[in-house]
């Protein structure tokens, strides 16, 4: 009897979380912005990096991007494309020119909130294949990033965990 009502309660436990409403993950990806991602590559010495949050039920995102080597008449465009690293792709959202960047001289960004991101774009962009590129009137000073997740905490336990135990292994052999 008490292993039924053990199994029983096993049961109703794992039929409780399977019920519980699935909750939204917050993916975290950034992206290193330099001329020698672009396709082909430019020769500039600006450079930039971006931060983003996106929500994966929502669709949903925060964007920051600063770039350094640029004047703000220089940015004629910044935009988030499709396509894996080394591969040029479509424009899939645009973050406009130059007028919408704010700087100093030395540094402009570009902040947005509550982007709403291309849902059929989403695979891509949780696979590391969307990247972002800021575009100058003749293009030779184009710099571009991909936009790469970060992974999660739990995950950089397991794989610092897994690393640890693989390097104590080989030490003991």
């Amino acid at each position: 009897m008490l292993r039924l009502c053990t199994r029983l309660g096993v049961l109703m436990t794992l039929l409780a979380v399977v019920a519980l409403p699935s909750s939204a993950t917050v993916w975290v990806l950034t992206a290193n912005l330099s001329g020698s991602q672009v396709v082909p590559p430019t020769s500039t010495t600006a450079f930039g990096q971006a931060i983003m949050s996106y929500d994966d039920v929502s669709k949903l995102f925060n964007i920051a991007v600063y770039e350094v080597g640029l004047t703000q008449s220089e940015i004629v465009g910044a935009k988030i494309h499709v396509g894996a690293p080394g591969t040029n792709g479509p424009a899939i959202y645009d973050m406009d020119g130059g007028a919408s960047w704010s700087g100093n001289g030395t540094v402009f960004s570009r902040f947005i909130t509550g982007g709403l991101f291309p849902s059929a774009y989403e695979a891509d962009l949780l696979a590391g294949n969307t990247y972002i590129q800021i575009q100058t009137p003749s293009g030779t000073k184009d710099i571009r990033g991909q936009l790469i997740p970060v992974p999660e905490p739990v995950t950089l336990v397991g794989l610092s965990t897994g690393l640890g135990l693989l390097f104590l292994r080989r030490r003991r052999a």
